[in-house]
């Protein structure tokens, strides 16, 4: 035994003496693929995933280094409605991933697909010249197999910001810039992973926390939120069958965007190809056959029972229109398999998911992925969230929030708001007919929820074909033939389930159609056939051009008019065609406004009569108050959208019936709209509720030992508001209409419509001081009441600002007539009687006065010209 042990000995020396010495500045190389999978987790499908020692690492074989593949990411957690939305798609697009060797490390990069040229052309040399890759991170080489060639590496880059959570957060969150959340990366770690066929799923957990935290009973109190981040790793498409089509702005599809180098004789390099699922019909020389590549759902087994109805039938409605280009069974739904081993992140699945969180406002999205080279989509979804079905006191959050929704940073948070706004017209619709006395308790009928949900997911379904929201579908019907059951049971109550249809509500003792849009309307037959229609012959998209310009020609027809969510962001005043609207109804808005208005003021004065029922409490009647308070600010700012409009047509140049791109509103229209503008918004009237219904409009008070947010978070009133709620309407509709783009928009109207025509810029400082000033040329004024008062402060400061503070763009004209209207109102305010005024009154004058006289006496520093707009 001693002497085999010597000769050991001799021999490790003597191996030592011939080995290479490892450099110190040299990693150790690959482990032996044997050694490094001892005591490791592993799990095989697309690429081999392993786990040891608290880490993650990536299996590929020697033929898929270097290949593209298409990665997703999508948050499995959120923040509760405030900005960040589980399964939203929108933060991360798919996009291309690919994993190449350099030595011992795998680069792990996104290929550039913006640019599109032929394959090997001088184009497409150029563009790999000059074109960079962006780099999601570098990864060491940690083992190898020496038989097949297959490499191991740490999958820690996908613990960073990759769908950059940090402008997300400090959108969502960040009032103070000190207090920034930012990712610990040591307190980050992998979560699930799981291997199949098609995809890799990756789940990070992220912790983020404040920079400077909290010190609460001198304990620190980071406030860290922690975020799980699904990353998929996707088998592309074979996309062999498939053929990208190109994308016209007449006809609302999402697409894919490129800068095309192919063709030097374009006008521009833009290229759009439309997203769309591969249906075609799989013998295209029948008239009617089964779709080669189905859309095939599944609902989740977390739906409650009583909502599965209304989306199956939705989901299945879409079959009536694919089958008008002859394909069959297009769309199919499936229940969730009770078999363990299906799993809903699989690929290969597309489900509807049903979601549970503390305070997630209630809303819905579709999830989409698309390859990201030709628009073929291949795998989509819908997350619904249980608060849809909910109404409660979050209606106070944000009481204008709606009217922003164009103006949302991504497309979930437009989404959330659509839901949320859904969710607010069956709310209200629960509230009119209680008040109506067509409903006998709280809960909904089941028809009524069947008929909200099928709406729900009609839309969310519609996104899933590929397409965009359309806002003017709601303006080609008139108010009679809403009011029948017979027309909107076949037509729809707007002309697509992509517009946000309100609830059609009309007053007792007229016609009542469907109250939500509850079938496939003629836009969306329109749109599927032209995207999803084959063209026999076609052989590339360009090819199909000359076809689908002409399906494309029919803008000019109510019933298949486009407009989405930039012709709707009135926010900022870049909308201008004021029959771009959402939960707006009919082909006369104005007028449908007036009567829902009217609705609701006597739906406001009414509540008494059933809210609260006998041995609840008063939060039911607030809730009911919230509710339809929202539905009438919303329609009274919508009527805004006529002041300085112009309506704009999609159509091109030679479509029949096109006409001018941009007519603006006449000037009749928009005085009718002011004088509405006026008597429901402006006016005290407007705001005149029943005493006796205010005072019962408090909330429920409850302790909980934990506090937590949400199931403790009590106003700080006992009481509504209203006051300020209305002020905040006010205000609304006054900064939107003296924007810079609108000022300036009413200043050069002057050089495009003759004299009288449509308004001016005098015209909108002549209205609004004979709305807000009015009052002050009665000789019987004996008191101004305090919301009239608070909206003539409002609006001289607003004059004042115009004077000494103009935002840039400003034009010269609206800030010398804002300082004429000071001077105005200040001469007025002057030779004013005063004994007959009460003190509040006189007191308030007397304030207005001095306000516009230091406004007007103000030594302010000039600004500089505003900067030239680009000629084009």
């Amino acid at each position: 035994m001693r002497s085999w042990l010597l000769g050991l000995c001799a021999a490790l020396v003597l191996c030592a003496q011939y080995a290479t010495p490892a450099r110190a500045d040299e990693e150790p190389g690959p482990l032996p693929y044997a050694k490094f999978i001892e005591g490791a987790q592993g799990q095989h499908g697309l690429f081999g995933v392993w786990r040891k020692n608290g880490k993650v690492f990536l299996e590929l074989s020697k033929s898929q280094l270097g290949r593209d593949y298409i990665q997703s990411a999508v948050p499995v957690n959120g923040l509760g409605g405030f900005g960040v939305f589980p399964g939203a798609f929108d933060y991360f697009s798919a996009r291309l991933i690919r994993f190449t060797r350099n030595d011992n490390r795998i680069v792990i990069t996104w290929p550039n697909t913006n640019f599109k040229a032929p394959a090997g052309s001088p184009a497409d040399n150029a563009i790999q010249a000059t074109s960079a890759d962006s780099v999601l991170g570098v990864s060491k080489v940690v083992a190898q197999d020496a038989l097949t060639g297959n490499v191991v590496f740490d999958a820690s880059p996908f613990l960073g910001d990759v769908i950059d959570l940090s402008d997300t957060l400090k959108l969502n969150l960040n009032t103070n810039p000190e207090q920034q959340y930012r990712l610990n990366a040591d307190e980050s770690m992998f979560g699930p992973t799981k291997a199949f066929p098609n995809n890799v799923l990756i789940e990070a957990q992220q912790s983020w926390e404040t920079s400077d935290p909290v010190i609460v009973d001198n304990v620190p109190d980071p406030r860290s939120i922690r975020f799980r981040i699904d990353y998929n790793i996707i088998e592309p498409p074979d996309s062999h069958d498939y053929m990208p089509r190109i994308a016209d702005d007449r006809v609302g599809f999402f697409s894919t965007s490129f800068l095309d180098f192919s063709n030097e004789r374009k006008r521009d390099r833009n290229l759009y190809y439309v997203i769309r699922w591969n249906l075609q019909p799989t013998d295209p020389t029948k008239a009617m056959s089964p779709a080669k590549h189905p859309m095939v759902f599944y609902l989740s087994n977390t739906i409650p029972t009583e909502y599965r109805a209304g989306m199956r039938d939705a989901l299945l409605e879409w079959n009536k229109a694919f089958a008008r280009v002859g394909i069959s069974d297009a769309v199919q739904v499936k229940d969730q398999p009770d078999d363990p081993n299906w799993d809903a992140d699989d690929i290969r699945y597309s489900v509807v998911r049903w979601l549970t969180e503390s305070n997630g406002g209630g809303f819905a999205e579709a999830q989409i992925v698309a390859d990201p080279r030709t628009g073929e989509e291949f795998h989509t979804g819908v997350l619904v969230d249980a608060d849809i079905m909910q109404g409660g006191n979050r209606v106070w959050n944000y009481m204008i929030e709606p009217t922003r929704s164009a103006n949302a940073r991504n497309f979930g948070a437009r989404e959330a708001q659509y839901a949320a706004g859904m969710a607010d017209q069956r709310n209200y619709g629960l509230v009119a007919l209680n008040l109506f006395g067509d409903l006998r308790s709280y809960q909904a009928p089941s028809a009524f929820n069947y008929a909200f949900m099928k709406s729900i997911l009609l839309h969310e379904a519609g996104h899933d074909m590929g397409l965009q929201h359309n806002y003017i579908g709601s303006e080609a019907y008139t108010a009679k033939q809403l009011q029948s059951q017979a027309f909107t049971s076949r037509m729809g109550v707007a002309t697509s389930v992509m517009e946000y249809a309100p609830l059609n509500l009309w007053p007792k003792g007229t016609g009542q159609g469907d109250y939500f849009q509850t079938v496939l309307g003629p836009y969306d037959y329109y749109a599927i056939h032209w995207g999803y229609a084959r063209i026999p012959g076609a052989r590339t998209p360009e090819d199909e051009l000359p076809t689908l310009r002409r399906w494309a020609q029919q803008w000019s027809n109510p019933l298949y008019r486009f407009a989405s969510d930039e012709d709707a962001a009135w926010g900022n005043a870049h909308a201008i065609d004021p029959r771009v609207n959402q939960w707006d109804l009919s082909n006369d808005t104005l007028s449908w406004c007036r009567t829902e208005m009217n609705i609701e003021h006597n739906l406001l004065n009414g509540l008494d009569r059933r809210f609260p029922r006998a041995g609840e409490d008063y939060e039911s009647e607030r809730d009911a108050f919230g509710v339809v308070l929202r539905q009438y600010g919303r329609c009274a700012l919508m009527t805004e959208h006529y002041i300085g409009g112009q309506y704009l047509s999609r159509s091109h140049f030679g479509d029949p019936n096109s006409g001018q791109p941009l007519k603006a509103v006449s000037r009749s229209d928009e005085r009718r709209a002011w004088q509405t503008l006026d008597q429901t918004l402006f006016s005290d009237a407007a705001w005149s509720f029943s005493p006796t219904t205010l005072s019962r409009l408090t909330y429920s008070e409850y302790a909980p030992f934990n506090q937590a947010s949400w199931n403790y978070a009590p106003p700080d009133r006992h009481d509504v508001p209203i006051v300020d709620i209305v002020a905040q309407y006010q205000n609304a509709a006054l900064d939107r209409m003296f924007q810079p783009l609108m000022l300036a928009r009413l200043r050069d109207l002057s050089l495009t419509a003759r004299p009288g025509e449509t308004m001016s810029l005098t015209d909108l400082f002549d209205w609004t001081q004979g709305s807000v000033y009015g009052d002050l040329s009665s000789k019987n004024l004996r008191s101004i009441p305090l919301i009239h008062r608070n909206l003539q402060q409002s609006y001289a400061r607003l004059l004042v600002r115009l004077v000494n503070a103009p935002a840039a763009g400003t034009p010269y004209d609206a800030q010398s007539l804002a300082r004429a209207k000071l001077v105005e109102l200040g001469d007025s305010i002057q030779h004013m009687p005063k004994a007959q005024l009460d003190e509040l009154t006189r007191a308030h004058l007397a304030d207005l006065r001095h306000r516009i006289s230091q406004g007007l006496d103000a030594h302010t520093v000039l600004p500089s010209a505003p900067r030239m707009a680009r000629p084009y």
